[in-house]
């Protein structure tokens, strides 16, 4: 039986569409009906996907059943004459294992485009799985991320989320932006464990400004190793007030809800 009769009659036993095959596959409607009428045959990374899908190996898929038959003959032949069972050869495995993986890899990919656009811009852009997966648009989500809002590993846009984020807004294990907050935090106001910018507050905080920190370092500095110009050791005794007025002292014009922010940092 040749691989377009076998196709067909496969997807028959599965109940699948043309149409719907194709959506598995990603390919058109077109290219299933060409494979099944013998115009055209799958590139490799589809039979193996195909194989999955109807659960034959490769060769099954492609090769005419007579052939198999006949291979198979004379491997039963070979076997009695010699009386050795045949071990599968290290290449035959390397090739299953690259086709498992493969297939694998191919399942684990999403890939979503709303067909909303801004522009040429989709609006929202979904794109992950295995490797370098770049998501664009106004909304991305991707392992590398680049929009309005990003969500991703890398991301890249207005308001940024992911393990490293640059943005206006951007809150990540490495955070580069107008407002920064993360492990390692760089932006003009930054919150972290380490903080560095005009304005910081963490664990180690480093400021041009302001810096409030459990080790703090800048023209104005309030912790418990402070180090500046204009310096405030917290102390048990230390409230939020004292807090508030030290601060509106030394920058009268400090904005009110990033001083009530600030000021969360202290117990009393």
């Amino acid at each position: 039986m040749m691989f377009c009769d076998k196709l067909v009659e496969l997807r028959r036993e599965k109940g699948y569409s043309q149409e719907q095959l194709a959506d598995l596959l990603n390919v058109s409607r077109q290219s299933v009906s060409k494979w099944e009428a013998g115009q055209s045959i799958p590139e490799l990374n589809k039979l193996i996907i195909l194989s999955n899908i109807f659960g034959v190996t490769v060769d099954n898929l492609v090769r005419n059943e007579y052939d198999i038959r006949e291979e198979k003959l004379n491997q039963v032949n070979e076997m009695q004459q010699e009386n050795v069972i045949p071990e599968e050869t290290s290449t035959n495995q390397e090739f299953l294992f690259k086709s498992n993986f493969n297939s694998v890899r191919y399942y684990c990919n999403y890939e979503y485009k709303s067909k909303i656009k801004i522009g040429k811009i989709p609006l929202i852009h979904i794109k992950t799985g295995y490797g370098l997966q770049v998501a664009k648009g106004i909304i991305a989500i991707g392992n590398v991320s680049i929009g309005v809002i990003s969500l991703g590993g890398l991301a890249l846009g207005g308001i940024s989320l992911g393990g490293c984020g640059i943005g206006l807004i951007a809150l990540a294990g490495l955070a580069l932006g107008g407002l920064a907050f993360g492990g390692l935090s760089i932006g003009v106001i930054a919150a972290g464990g380490l903080a560095i910018g005009l304005y910081s507050v963490g664990g180690l905080a480093i400021a041009a400004k302001l810096a409030i920190g459990g080790a703090a370092i800048g023209h104005t500095a309030i912790g418990a190793n402070p180090s500046g110009d204009n310096i405030l050791k917290i102390t048990d005794t230390i409230t939020k007030t004292e807090l508030k007025d030290f601060i509106l002292k030394h920058h009268p014009h400090f904005w009110k809800p990033l001083l009530k922010i600030f000021t969360t940092f202290m117990n009393k």
